[in-house]
């Protein structure tokens, strides 16, 4: 026995090795790529501009401290580890948030130390774009490391041990087998299952209890009804003697949220299952961001509402803008203000959906909606409030109603302000929803937007909208 102990020991502790080695592989690797990307950069600077490399320690030293503020970033995260890289499917987008936060942080420092005057403004840009493009190969590339190693056995998965009746048992294996990828499912392994229930002796949980110690595995679930709190209680302080992780499975109730947390409220725990949408503070920063850069949108393209303004008049003449109802933050209905493309103003109970060539669409209306140059007056629905730059897209009052019967999730959309273009819309999901999984789709999207938010988020969004073709795919 004591040998089996030992080698179950051992296979046990391999997982948080290999933890350990794929996140040290990981910051070494980051760190390397980012030194060698800004050294490469200024060296290229240089040569352009002198016909030879000078000095490139001030940039080297900059990509340093530019890796050790992003992989801070990411170890605070705990995304160095490999169900992280598994099951990282919104990775890209956090790349992109913790580089942006890295780069920006070494801005400031390099401003505040005065050392700005050492890099050129050329070499700073490349070495921010090639740095964006260099974390997300990197990231590409050891997560298909971390696959192969996994499938071939040279890492070890997680084990994981089940502790419930016949029938617990199963439906978590089910359960797992349907909520993850397969990529994420080679990184679990259910090393043993122990049948324990309201009817079991103490000489049932004590085998149990043997077998674990046995196999030692990584994190043991628990899956008895959380009604019956004896038993859980007595399956928790059975295991709480071994040095494993302990769940308790939340059942159908908690499977429907992605991430609930344990809280406190008045010294009684419990487990928040929803959060606030945006914290007071993070309301502010997101309010300013909105109105500095609808302002500046509004007075930059001035020169182009009043071309558009003309041609509108001088097609169909009548209304420039067409207004029409929508939901917005709580449901709170607003008037959104578009450029008019149609020769209808449907604003009833009854609204028709635009269609491909659709006749009411008028010519100079088919370009706007094309490039969505239609959408622009929104800014002023930014200014007064009622729409952010970045949310989900608000819909026809007539819509909304629709599929807030038919999709479970569909109301939450309206929590946060709606946005002029969002993350549904930069990945493709716009222009007729004439069936419930389009808008199922864009409501997925526009969750995951709500949860994960933060100002580079909405950055990263608005780049998109302007330079990534997927934004107008469907557009008209």
């Amino acid at each position: 026995m004591s040998s089996l102990v030992s080698r179950s020991s051992q296979c046990a502790t391999r997982f948080t090795m290999s933890n350990f080695i794929v996140g040290t592989m990981a910051i070494a690797a980051t760190i390397a790529t980012l030194v060698c990307l800004a050294g490469l950069s200024g060296a290229g600077y240089q040569w352009l501009v002198h016909g030879k490399v000078i000095d490139v320690s001030a940039q080297m030293s900059g990509g340093l401290a530019a890796a050790l503020f992003y992989c801070t970033t990411f170890l605070y995260g705990r995304s160095y580890t490999i169900p992280a890289y598994l099951g990282g499917a919104h990775r890209p987008t956090r790349i992109f948030i913790a580089w942006n936060a890295a780069f920006f942080s070494l801005l400031v420092i390099a401003f505040l130390t005065q050392t700005t005057v050492a890099v050129s403004r050329a070499t700073t840009i490349v070495f921010y774009v090639s740095g964006l493009i260099g974390m997300i190969g990197l990231e590409i590339a050891i997560r298909t490391m971390v696959v192969h190693l996994l499938e071939t056995g040279s890492l070890q998965p997680r084990r994981v041990m089940l502790i419930g009746d016949r029938n617990a048992t199963h439906d978590f294996s089910r359960r797992l087998a349907a909520a993850v990828p397969q990529t994420e499912r080679i990184g679990v392994r259910i090393v043993a299952t122990a049948e324990v229930n309201e009817g079991a002796s103490e000489e049932t949980l004590a085998e149990a209890i043997a077998t674990a110690r046995a196999l030692l595995p990584d994190e043991i679930v628990i899956l008895a009804p959380w009604h019956n709190a004896a038993l859980v209680d007595a399956v928790v302080n059975a295991f709480e003697q071994l040095p494993v992780a302990i769940h308790l499975d939340g059942g159908p109730v908690l499977a429907r949220f992605s991430e609930p947390h344990l809280r406190r409220v008045g010294g009684i725990s419990t487990v928040a299952v929803a959060e606030l949408p945006l914290s007071p503070a993070q309301v502010i920063i997101k309010r300013l961001f909105d109105l500095v850069l609808a302002a500046l949108g509004l007075v930059l393209l001035a020169p182009l509402f009043g071309v558009i303004a003309l041609l509108i008049k001088r097609e169909t003449g009548g209304h420039i803008f067409f207004l029409q109802d929508r939901l917005g933050f709580n449901q709170q209905s607003f008037q959104i203000y578009k450029f008019r493309t149609m020769t209808t103003a449907d604003n009833g109970h009854d609204i028709e959906q635009a269609k491909a060539d659709d006749i009411r669409i008028t010519r100079i209306g088919r370009i706007l909606r094309r490039t969505s140059l239609d959408e622009l007056p929104q800014l002023i629905n930014v200014l007064k409030g009622d729409m952010s730059l970045v949310g989900p897209r608000p819909h026809a009052v007539a819509h909304d109603r629709t599929f807030e019967q038919r999709i479970r999730r569909y109301p939450r959309r309206l929590n946060i302000k709606p946005g002029m273009t969002g993350w549904a819309q930069v990945n493709g999901f716009r222009g007729l929803t004439d069936t419930d999984e389009k808008m199922r789709r864009r409501v997925e999207c526009d969750l995951y937007y709500i949860d994960n938010w933060s100002i580079w988020f909405d950055v990263y969004i608005i780049i998109l909208t302007i330079i990534s073709p997927r934004t107008f795919n469907n557009a008209g």
